[in-house]
């Protein structure tokens, strides 16, 4: 005899697990099924839209095809499932997880997702358009052609993902922390990435067109041939990052960050880097024409033929930089050493000196 709605009820009331059970025939009414435990079980094709499905788990179940749309899905479980075609549309689930499932074509369209997470788990082709993200980590997830259209993220982690190929219009994202996560030639155009690290990723060729940046990191990060053109990036970080031949025409980088960044070959024509420090940067055939400089430092960095025609500076560090060839209209402004930097230089290296003498 097929296995009705109300003998699951009673077995997960007993706090029974259900084993190998074909769920297939079951006729899930409305109701309490919170807490259940399924192991090996075949729910292909099952109606469970609107269930209550709280703290459940489903260990190494067959789950392609269901329907669980509007259901409360809050701290369940999923690992080592197999739920191609799955539709969770409009779900709850605050800390849902996922973890080593095959979830290809998931649909979370319109979801509100909380401290969920996602481990391991394939979700190519998965929707999670429009749907509403928070502190959700997804980690070492197979994600081509995954869709974010619409989403608003807000402390969402991507670890070692691939999202070249994700969908990401009219994304909105703020304290988002990508690390060493592929998103070249992504187009970020005039969105929002507030606060964000993007430490040691891939942004190779990426569009930030009148993004705004404000706070946000790209520490390590690839960004070659990146535009940046417009972008409101004031306090941005650029530690150790590559922007190699990258466009940031009438940027506005106050107070931004670029020590040992590489910038050869970039434009920074008509940008805002007010109080921005740039130790060390490699800034070779890079164009600041334009920029206004006013208390930016460029102590130690290679600024061999950058062009700086037009510029604006006032009390602007050139400590020990590097300026063969470099273009001025006039250096009115410039300071070619800081005399209280260089004291101190001296200082250290004579108290090195003095260590090794004692030695």
């Amino acid at each position: 005899m097929a296995m009705r709605a109300d003998d699951v009820r009673r077995l997960i009331k007993k706090g029974e697990v259900l084993i190998d059970a074909d769920l297939r025939e079951v006729a899930w009414t409305a109701g309490d099924y919170a807490g259940a435990v399924f192991q090996r079980c075949d729910l292909r094709g099952c109606d469970l839209r609107g269930v209550d499905l709280r703290d459940s788990k489903f260990i190494s179940c067959r789950l392609e095809q269901s329907r669980w749309d509007g259901a409360c899905l809050n701290d369940c479980i999923f690992h080592e499932c197999e739920a191609q075609g799955v539709s969770m549309r409009g779900a709850s689930a605050a800390g849902m997880n996922w973890s080593q499932s095959r979830a290809n074509g998931l649909d979370l369209r319109e979801s509100r997702l909380d401290r969920c997470n996602f481990l391991r788990t394939t979700l190519n082709d998965a929707d999670f358009s429009s749907a509403a993200m928070y502190q959700c980590p997804l980690s070492e997830c197979e994600a081509q052609g995954l869709r974010l259209d619409d989403t608003v993220q807000d402390g969402v982690v991507y670890f070692r993902m691939d999202l070249r190929q994700a969908r990401l219009a009219n994304i909105d994202w703020q304290s988002v922390v990508c690390v060493e996560t592929d998103l070249s030639r992504q187009d970020f155009a005039d969105r929002r990435l507030e606060r964000c690290q993007l430490t040691d990723c891939r942004l190779d060729g990426c569009d930030f067109s009148g993004a705004q940046l404000s706070q946000t990191s790209f520490k390590g990060a690839s960004l070659r041939e990146a535009r940046l053109t417009g972008a409101q990036a004031s306090r941005a970080i650029f530690v150790q990052a590559d922007l190699s031949r990258c466009v940031a025409d009438g940027a506005r980088l106050a107070q931004s960050l670029w020590p040992d960044a590489t910038l050869d070959g970039a434009s920074l024509a008509h940008t805002d880097l007010t109080q921005a420090v740039l130790h060390r940067a490699r800034c070779a055939d890079a164009s600041f024409a334009g920029a206004t400089l006013d208390y930016t430092d460029f102590s130690y960095a290679d600024l061999t033929r950058a062009d700086f025609r037009g510029s604006r500076m006032m009390r602007t560090q050139y400590h020990r930089a590097l300026t063969d060839e470099a273009r001025w209209d006039a250096k009115e402004g410039m300071l070619e050493r800081d005399p209280l930097l260089f004291e101190a230089e001296l200082w250290s290296a004579r108290r090195v000196t003095t260590q090794r003498d004692s030695r």
